[in-house]
């Protein structure tokens, strides 16, 4: 239930000064020059603005914690939540509510300049060896905002603002929200300016012999700040303001909310009436000057730096948040590579093979989780919830200022600490990510060959193939908008062992075939058959041709995920996407044309529970553990793309200067289908199944007549 969804407002102004010089000095030809650009943008974005709610039938359960299933089995319904007003919400801190807030952004004013020097030279060092030597020069300047409305985080600081956090009265809590220009960085930058940015340009052209070239080259290219948006000033904490609509501070018990009242109880576990005070559902404070304001049915506004929040104090009322990491920053950059050989061959043919490669280093997430328990506690946690029958473990909290035991919305009380959260990194929040953090690799390696043809008559044909395979620990910047045909991308399951999350790219294609043609027929006037016939019958066989572009590609990698309620994801503190686990030896794929396999794309009896113990299934489940299936599945693919577009034309001249032309065009000429990626949630009922097509998967053909004067 959303009262109100997403606005944008996005002005950009861009500046560019690009002076370069070349000069021609014998054997030599130098190029040197700079780049300026400056770029605005002044932004806004408002995504539940009016706020969003959801309702999953668990107040209306016979049985306190399920949902309803909409047939009638007795166990709740979400429409009779929502009548009620009971939606769900955050709730007590680190319980079991999930979803539920209200989100107010604030329009930033950002700028970046970007500033660069370059030097190149062409050496003609023989009639047959060229060599091309550079280098530049690069100063990204990261964000700044008009305001100064930007913060960074130091995982080192001393939070000012809350202590406790190993367990005893008093003892410090490391980790902190800053604003800029304040702490360490006294700049007005998020980021620190990197200044170690020399990229190295080499390569070289060797004709071996008049038909035979050999070419290579190498370079370093660092990603730009722009690239990785995450550290935009619109990404900011301070540039927007969560509310939590908090249902419940007994675990999903009782409701502590609805839609129009707050501090909600009910007498007994299951029935008896429910008694609600308060107005609104969104029991937080706003903040003025960083002092927390009571009411009961104020909004946190946004903080912004006039007056100078305590963002500090203000972080610790957002659950989750997102910033930069001013002092543990790494930037991305890429190491490209090739080898190519080109040669002429008899008949009109050219052969170009290459190798291409590249290494990528310290690649950005959106944003990377730094806040998950260690593994080593995992274990520690699985007894505690033996012994104590909850994943919910606590302990004593002596007196002192405890993480989450002031006075917040919705905290546990003073008397109890969930000890998981202790564990944490920074305890003291229940979710940090850092933006643009370079935490991340991949290699890509492939061999390219194209084959040429031009016909004499008129007409040329290309042949490209590609064999490659690109390897990461990250996909893309962007992950909750790759769905469609590349199935998504996969999840990381185990924030601290980002090198166990390794795998094949969500994205690599391991072959591709292209080809394309276009030619002109061999009849009529001028050409090799019917070249006599004259008249009306002459204009009728004169002039026709073909072109088309033939596909042939393998399907995107299948990504694996768990998706059902273990104890571990179920316990929180920053797990990822789980995973299950691969039954060793079982045989993934099933045989069959596309067609026979929609129901069943793939051996799901494969994948079991995650258990801790490599897929043997005869040992009990740990459910205390992660799966063992990889990020990304190399033995899995979804359907490839077979295609094939066809084109027939006809050019009739009417003199020298008047000519029609006459096409008609066939897209998917056979109309192959071309089946979505398989559901591969393991808990899902269709895990397996293919219920979709992608790309306009059906033939269409369309006519075009066009007069050219």
């Amino acid at each position: 239930c959303s009262q109100g969804q997403s606005a944008i407002a996005d002005y950009n102004t861009q500046f560019n000064i690009s002076p370069h010089v070349t000069m021609i000095r014998g054997h030599h030809t130098y190029t040197f020059g700079m780049q300026l650009e400056e770029g605005y943008d002044n932004y806004l974005q408002t995504n539940t603005g009016g706020g969003l709610i959801s309702f999953g039938g668990s107040w209306t359960s016979l049985t306190p914690g399920t949902v309803g299933d909409g047939n009638g089995s007795g166990n709740g319904e979400d429409f009779a939540d929502f009548l009620l007003g009971y939606g769900n919400g955050q709730g007590a801190a680190f319980g079991n509510q999930t979803s539920g807030s209200l989100v107010i952004s604030g329009p930033i004013s950002g700028k970046q300049t970007y500033r660069a020097f370059f030097f190149g030279d062409t050496w003609h060092v023989t009639s047959k060896l060229t060599l091309n030597l550079g280098v530049r020069y690069e100063l990204q300047g990261p964000w700044s905002e008009r305001y100064d409305k930007m913060t960074y985080f130091n995982p080192t600081a001393t939070n000012s603002s809350v202590t406790g956090c190993n367990g005893t009265a008093g003892s410090p809590c490391l980790g902190d929200l800053f604003l800029v220009k304040t702490g360490v960085n006294s700049s007005r930058n998020n980021l620190p300016l990197s200044k170690k940015e020399i990229l190295p340009r080499l390569g070289f052209a060797y004709g071996l012999n008049k038909k035979t070239v050999i070419r290579g080259g190498f370079g370093i290219f660092f990603i730009p700040n722009y690239v990785s948006f995450g550290t935009n000033p619109y990404v900011d904490p301070v540039s927007s303001a969560t509310s939590n609509f908090f249902s419940s501070n007994d675990h999903g018990v009782s409701p502590a909310a609805t839609l129009s009242a707050n501090t909600c109880a009910e007498p007994t576990l299951g029935g008896g009436a429910i008694t609600c005070t308060g107005a609104g559902p969104f029991n937080q404070g706003t903040y003025a000057g960083g002092v927390p304001q009571t009411g009961a049915s104020d909004l946190t506004a946004v903080p912004g730096r006039n007056p100078l929040p305590n963002v500090s104090q203000y972080i610790l009322n957002q659950n989750n948040f997102s910033a930069t990491g001013y002092t543990v920053q790494k930037y991305g950059y890429l190491e490209q590579y090739n080898f190519d050989i080109q040669r002429e061959l008899p008949g009109g043919f050219f052969a170009d093979v290459a190798y291409a490669g590249s290494h990528g280093v310290h690649l950005p997430q959106f944003n990377t989780n730094v806040n998950q328990i260690p593994d080593s506690f995992i274990t520690t946690a699985a007894q505690q919830y033996a012994t104590g029958g909850s994943a919910a473990v606590t302990i004593a909290q002596p007196l002192g200022t405890y993480p989450f035991s002031q006075s917040l919305p919705g905290s546990l009380g003073p008397g109890v600490l969930l000890q998981g959260q202790l564990d944490r990194p920074f305890p003291q929040y229940s979710g940090l990510n850092l933006n643009g953090y370079g935490c991340c690799s991949s290699n890509y390696n492939a061999l390219q060959a194209t084959v040429t043809r031009r016909f004499q008559g008129g007409g040329t044909m290309l042949v490209s193939y590609t064999n490659a395979k690109l390897m990461s620990n990250t996909d893309t910047l962007t992950s909750w908008l790759e769905g469609g045909t590349t199935g998504g991308v996969g999840g990381i399951q185990d924030w601290n062992n980002l090198k166990g999350e390794r795998s094949l790219s969500s994205q690599d294609i391991p072959q591709r075939l292209v080809v394309s043609y276009v030619l002109d027929l061999p009849f009529g006037k001028g050409k090799k058959y019917l070249a006599g016939v004259n008249g009306f019958a002459g204009a009728m066989v004169s002039g026709w041709g073909l072109d088309g572009i033939t596909t042939l590609q393998r399907g995107f990698p299948v990504k694996i995920s768990w998706g059902g309620g273990d104890a571990l994801t179920s316990a929180g503190f920053g797990i990822g996407s789980l995973r299950p686990d691969y039954v060793s030896g079982c045989d993934k794929n099933v045989g069959g044309s596309s067609l026979s396999r929609v129901s069943e794309w793939f051996n799901t009896t494969c994948f079991t529970a995650p258990s801790g113990n490599n897929g043997n299934i005869s040992t009990p489940n740990n459910p205390w553990t992660f799966g063992n299936e990889p990020r990304v599945d190399a033995s899995l693919r979804q359907q490839g793309v077979v295609n094939f577009d066809f084109a027939v034309f006809k050019r009739t001249s009417i003199g020298e200067r008047m000519n029609f032309e006459f096409r008609a065009e066939f897209f998917d000429l056979f109309n192959h289908p071309q089946f979505g990626p398989p559901n591969s949630t393991a808990t899902s009922p269709t895990f397996g199944v293919v219920t979709n097509t992608v790309n306009n998967s059906f033939r269409i053909a369309q006519f075009g007549l066009k007069f050219i004067f």
